[in-house]
């Protein structure tokens, strides 16, 4: 391996961030390894490297983080694993602890000009993202808010000078959308969206303002305005330029397609159809930011799971189930799914699975404090009436708590 591969600062901010699809990607290219010799080196199988350099395996295990820095001569501290106690250390914690921090501020240069401090801020926001995840949101808002106006600060004070420093102020907004909405808090949720849109156009980027109106549009959708939702959207994908790539125009297919499945319209499916043969036709696609996710059959299968779901398919909607379940998904959005599968079954007389399924999800947000996966359980226990089998007992027993005890 080449000495300074890894001390490169985006192979830095990769390691810190546990982008090991960067990470294996940037191998490939610069060392000229195959998947298959690379598989060799680590002790592990060509189909799971193949995984974590497509960004199909996000968050790999601590005895995989170690196989792939010894194999590769990567330094241990620059994935996170800095001390004896790592086995003891759970991955997804480690961006919370000061080790977490030191190692993404050691990935700009401590001579730093704009596009430095551009690097260092958003490399924030992502470990924030990252931690986001598997912790409560009520955690997250004040820090977030700080850096939100940090970096519109910045941004204000370099003036056109450095547009991309909206890019960040867009990032960092849409993250503090995303908390209060998780938070089941609308008007917060929708300001920080609007100030997202807002950054996104002073940025520049032609693609960045589109990603965060669909975004807001998509919220819409899910917080129970689907009819504006929808407009925003479509608003949204007609302003995509020509030459965009094939992930913005399925996502935005995708989410089109959702919106309509709200408003009862069966010819969201066709949309849906329609974004998985733009996929299938580049499948080999890198994922292009604003989007920064590989965009498949089983992802895809997540929102047509969703439309299903709305419009009463519930074969659709269960065939989608097991399509997506192929992908990794945060406790979070794995919570939410759980309650939209739970009201599947349920409308297909499989009430104690439905009812597992919720009690689930409840206990996913108890503990991580999220409002909005506990709102969507109570709806799903409203739509089981005045039943009062023992699963559904289980399920009220679980909903009086949040009451008597708190999430």
């Amino acid at each position: 391996m080449p000495a300074d591969l890894y001390h490169r600062p985006d192979m830095r901010a990769a390691l810190a961030a546990g982008d090991w699809a960067t990470v294996l990607t940037t191998v490939i290219a610069t060392v000229g390894l195959s998947q298959t010799a690379i598989a060799a080196r680590v002790g592990m199988s060509q189909p799971q490297i193949s995984r974590l350099a497509s960004g199909q395996t996000r968050d790999p295990s601590l005895r995989t983080i170690r196989a792939l820095c010894d194999g590769l001569q990567i330094p241990r501290q620059l994935a996170g694993l800095a001390n004896p106690q790592e086995d003891t250390t759970d991955r997804r914690h480690f961006l919370t602890t000061s080790l977490g921090v030191a190692a993404a501020a050691t990935a700009v240069p401590a001579t730093t000009g704009p596009a430095d401090a551009e690097r260092a801020l958003m490399l924030s926001a992502a470990v924030y993202r990252r931690v986001e995840q598997r912790t409560p949101a009520r955690m997250l808002t004040r820090p977030v808010s700080a850096h939100l106006t940090l970096t519109r600060q910045l941004a204000d004070r370099a003036g056109g000078n450095e547009r991309s420093l909206h890019a960040v102020v867009a990032e960092t907004a849409g993250l503090a959308a995303w908390l209060h909405a998780d938070l089941d808090e609308a008007e917060p949720a929708r300001r920080y969206y609007r100030l997202a849109v807002t950054a996104a156009r002073q940025s520049g980027h032609p693609l960045l303002p589109i990603y965060m109106q669909a975004s807001l549009g998509q919220y819409a959708v899910s917080a129970g305005d689907p009819k504006p939702g929808l407009t925003l959207i479509r608003d949204a994908a007609a302003r995509l330029p020509r030459l965009a790539p094939p992930i913005a125009r399925a996502w935005l297919d995708v989410l089109e397609g959702v919106a309509m499945a709200y408003l009862g319209d069966r010819d969201g499916m066709r949309l849906l159809a329609r974004a998985e043969q733009r996929i299938e036709a580049t499948p080999d696609a890198a994922p292009v930011w604003p989007w920064l996710m590989r965009f498949d059959a089983p992802k895809i299968a997540t929102y047509r799971a969703t439309a299903a779901a709305r419009l009463g398919l519930a074969r659709t909607a269960m065939s989608a189930y097991r399509v997506a379940s192929a992908i990794s998904r945060s406790p979070k959005q794995e919570a939410l799914a759980a309650v939209e599968q739970a009201s599947v079954l349920a409308s297909i007389g499989q009430l104690d699975e439905a009812c597992a399924l919720g009690c689930t999800a409840f206990d996913t947000a108890a503990r991580l404090g999220s409002e909005r996966t506990l709102q969507a359980v109570r709806r799903f226990r409203g739509t089981l009436a005045s039943n009062t089998a023992a699963p559904v007992r289980e399920l009220d027993q679980r909903l009086t708590a949040a009451y008597t005890t708190g999430l």
